[in-house]
């Protein structure tokens, strides 16, 4: 660490530096860090004060990252500040039906966006999320509560939805679609997942998505 790194962290409160280890470790386990988050008493989007602290010492906890291998990213029009890794072994596999789960929510995500242009966080139901999946006919029947339950409790570990009420294999379970989403699946990648999909409806050759066009440290498995 260089001189300047140590007077930035002599000069930071108490405070300051007991919420930077909480957001760094944040980081590391959920990737991804908003500019919003939701209250839940006050049902409405707030701003986050991690990602003021985070945004404010950026270089600071860029370089202490970068010792371990970690890259600290930050897209302002999105608000949201993540990490990415070099190293393979720290990307997390998706099975199928988790895989086919979030392009649905991506899919939504968009077409709802067109609408709302000017809202970055898109309401949308488990309902709404099964049925547009079976309308790929990837799937011979719903996916069971648990498959459902595990995938969308997955994405939202990683903080690209949040629960808002209900539960979420229900189908009135009601959650926002956060704007981190559209930093997991490159444009690229959608597509050839979409035309995965189609070639099984119409009986062709299956097409696999290169993994690597999968961001950040998410892989497809379908």
């Amino acid at each position: 660490m260089n001189e300047l790194w140590l007077e930035t962290y002599d000069k930071m409160s108490s405070s300051e530096k007991n919420q930077l280890v909480r957001c760094m470790n944040s980081l590391l386990s959920r990737t991804f860090l908003l500019s919003e988050t939701y209250d839940d008493n006050e049902k409405l989007m707030k701003g986050n004060s991690d990602y003021r602290l985070v945004d404010l010492y950026f270089d600071w906890v860029h370089s202490y990252l970068s010792i371990a291998g970690w890259d600290l990213i930050k897209d302002r029009n999105l608000g949201v500040i993540y990490i990415e890794s070099s190293y393979s072994y720290n990307r997390l596999s998706l099975n199928s039906i988790t895989t086919l789960i979030l392009l649905t929510i991506r899919l939504l995500y968009d077409e709802e966006r067109d609408k709302l242009a000017l809202r970055k966080e898109i309401p949308l139901t488990t309902g709404d999320v099964v049925t547009r999946l079976l309308s790929f006919n990837a799937l011979k029947k719903k996916p069971s509560d648990k498959d459902l339950q595990d995938a969308l409790r997955l994405l939202s570990r990683y903080n690209l939805i949040i629960r808002i009420s209900g539960n979420w294999q229900d189908a009135q379970c009601q959650f926002l679609v956060l704007p981190s989403i559209q930093l997991v699946l490159e444009g690229d990648a959608i597509s050839r997942i979409y035309q995965s999909l189609q070639n099984e409806e119409d009986g062709s050759e299956q097409v696999s998505a290169d993994d690597g066009e999968l961001l950040p440290g998410i892989e497809e498995d379908i």
